[in-house]
C-alpha cells in the first residue's frame, strides 16, 4: 500500500512538472478542448429539451409556434453580435472574450432554470446569441496562439471536442432531467459552464495579443471582409455545412418514423448523433489530409460527397439503410467546418482574426435561421423525401460557385491586413 501511494505520488508530481513545461499553446489545446467539450455538453444538456419545459411552464396551445420562436430567438441575436465580439477580441484579446462568454453564459442557465412563463425562455435565448461565443473564442485564441505548422490540426482536434459534447449532451441531460427536472439541469449545465471559464481564467494563457493596425467600423469590416475572397469562401462553406446540417436535423424524427412507424426514441437519438460521431472520428484526419494537399480540394471534396449523401437518404429503403448513409453523409460533412476554420488560422492576418471567426460564426447562424424554414416548406409541399434531393441539390449548385472562386486564390499563401485593404 506504502509503495502504491508512493507510486502514485511521484506520477502526479511528474505530471505536474510536465504540464509547468509543456509549450503554453500545447497546454492551451489541451485545456480549451476540454472546456469546449464541457461546454458544447451543457449548451445540448438544455436545448433538445426546451419544448418539454414549455409544457411544463403550462403551454399547451401554439407550443411549435412558441419553441420555433425560441429557437430563432439565438440566431437572431448571434448573427448581429457575433462579428461584434469578434472585433473586441481583435482589440483586447481573445481569453477575455472566453472568459465573458462563459460567464453570460453561466448566467443565462441559470436564469432560465427560474423561467416561469415562456417569454422568459425567449429572452434568455436571445440573450444566449447575444451575450455569448465560448467555443468561437477558444477556437480564434488557439489560431492566434498556435505555431502555423501546427495550427490546422490543433483547431481541428478543438472542434472535436465541441462535437464529442454534442453527442454526450442531449443523453446526460436527458437523464438529469428524467431523474431531477428540467430546472436542475439547466442549473447543473451553468455550473459546468462556470467551472469550463474558471479553468480558462487561471490555466490558459495568451502570449500573443494583436492589435488591429487600424481602426475601422463594424460596416468597414464587413465591407473589407467581402474583399477577401479567403474569407467570403469559409463563410460560404460554413453556410452551405449548416444548411445541410440544418435541413436534416428537423425533419429526422419524422422521416424515420415513416420508415418505421414503431422505431424506439433511443434508436432514433442513435442516429440523430450520427454525424456528430464522424466528425469526432474523421475531423482531425481530414484537417492532416488539408495540411498535405491544401484545404481547398479537400473543402469541395466535402461538399460534392455531402450533397450526393443528403440526396440518397431520400433512397434509404429502411431505418438501417438511413442510418449508414446519414453517418457518411457526416464523415463528408467533417472535412468542412475545420479545415474552414484552418483556412483562417493560415490565410487570414492576426490582426483581423477574431472579426474572421465571428464572421465565420454569423454565416453558420444565417444558415441555421433560414434553412429549417425552407426545408420545412419544401417538406409541406413535396414531402420529406423530396427535401433531401433539393437541398442536396442546392448545396451542389453552391459548391461549383465555390469552387470557381477558391480557384482565383488558392495559391495565395497568406491574405495580410493590408493587401486585403487595397
Amino acid at each position: 500500500m506504502i509503495k502504491y501511494i508512493k507510486w502514485r505520488y511521484f506520477a502526479i508530481t511528474n505530471l505536474v512538472k510536465e504540464g509547468a513545461t509543456m509549450e503554453y499553446f500545447r497546454r492551451n489545446l489541451y485545456l480549451l478542448t476540454v472546456t469546449n467539450f464541457l461546454a458544447a455538453s451543457s449548451w445540448n444538456q438544455v436545448v433538445p429539451f426546451l419544448p418539454q419545459f414549455l409544457n411544463e411552464l403550462g403551454v399547451h396551445e401554439g407550443v411549435q409556434g412558441w419553441a420555433g420562436l425560441i429557437f430563432s430567438m439565438h440566431f437572431v441575436s448571434g448573427i448581429i453580435m457575433q462579428p461584434v465580439w469578434g472585433k473586441i477580441s481583435d482589440m483586447v484579446g481573445r481569453k477575455p472574450m472566453i472568459v465573458r462568454a462563459g460567464l453570460c453564459l453561466s448566467g443565462i442557465y441559470f436564469g432560465m432554470s427560474f423561467s416561469t412563463a415562456p417569454w422568459h425562455l425567449a429572452l434568455c435565448r436571445f440573450l444566449n446569441g447575444a451575450l455569448t461565443g465560448f467555443i468561437p473564442g477558444a477556437i480564434a485564441l488557439i489560431a492566434t496562439n498556435t505555431p502555423k505548422e501546427f495550427s490546422g490540426r490543433y483547431v481541428a482536434i478543438a472542434q472535436t471536442g465541441s462535437a464529442a459534447g454534442n453527442i454526450v449532451g442531449p443523453s446526460l441531460g436527458g437523464i438529469l432531467a428524467a431523474l431531477f427536472g428540467f430546472r436542475t439541469a439547466m442549473r447543473v449545465s451553468g455550473v459546468v459552464v462556470l467551472i469550463s471559464t474558471l479553468l480558462v481564467l487561471l490555466f490558459v494563457r495568451e502570449e500573443n495579443k494583436v492589435k488591429p493596425k487600424e481602426r475601422t467600423t463594424l460596416v468597414q469590416d464587413f465591407i473589407l471582409a467581402f474583399k477577401m475572397p479567403v474569407l467570403t469562401s469559409v463563410m460560404g462553406t460554413v453556410l452551405l455545412s449548416t444548411t445541410i446540417s440544418m435541413s436534416i436535423q428537423p425533419m429526422l424524427t419524422l422521416y424515420l418514423e415513416e420508415l418505421n412507424p414503431f422505431i424506439s426514441k433511443a434508436l432514433s437519438g442513435a442516429i440523430f448523433s450520427m454525424p456528430g460521431l464522424a466528425f469526432v472520428l474523421c475531423a482531425y484526419r481530414w484537417s492532416s489530409l488539408g495540411e498535405r494537399i491544401s484545404y481547398p480540394p479537400v473543402i469541395i471534396l466535402g461538399l460534392i460527397g455531402v450533397s450526393f449523401n443528403t440526396a440518397a437518404l431520400s433512397l434509404a429503403p429502411t431505418v438501417w439503410a438511413f442510418a449508414l448513409i446519414y453517418f457518411i453523409t457526416g464523415i463528408f460533412l467533417a472535412a468542412l467546418t475545420p479545415c474552414a476554420a484552418a483556412l483562417i488560422a493560415n490565410k487570414i492576418d492576426d490582426s483581423f482574426r477574431g472579426r474572421a471567426y465571428g464572421m465565420q460564426q454569423s454565416a453558420s447562424l444565417l444558415g441555421g435561421a433560414i434553412t429549417p424554414a425552407l426545408a420545412g416548406l419544401i417538406g409541406n409541399v413535396l414531402g420529406i423525401r423530396y427535401t433531401f434531393i433539393c437541398m442536396g441539390s442546392l448545396v451542389l449548385a453552391a459548391t461549383g460557385l465555390l469552387y470557381l472562386q477558391m480557384r482565383t486564390w488558392s495559391q495565395i499563401k497568406v491574405i495580410s491586413f493590408k493587401a486585403s485593404n487595397r
